[in-house]
């Protein structure tokens, strides 16, 4: 039996919230929301805010 490869890409966007904090968020979740709190950024996003990198 043949093996198949899925490959999926994942549309994300950063968002600012109003207390500066970043938020790596998928697109799809997003969508769902009107006008997300960040309260439920924080759980759906990735907080970017500490990444070192971001320095």
């Amino acid at each position: 039996m043949e093996e198949k490869e899925f490959k999926r890409e994942l549309a994300v966007k950063w968002i600012k919230a109003s207390s500066g904090n970043t938020y790596l968020c998928p697109v799809n979740a997003l969508d769902r929301l009107e006008n997300p709190t960040e309260e439920q950024l924080k759980t759906i996003c990735v907080d970017e805010s500490r990444n070192p990198q971001n320095d």
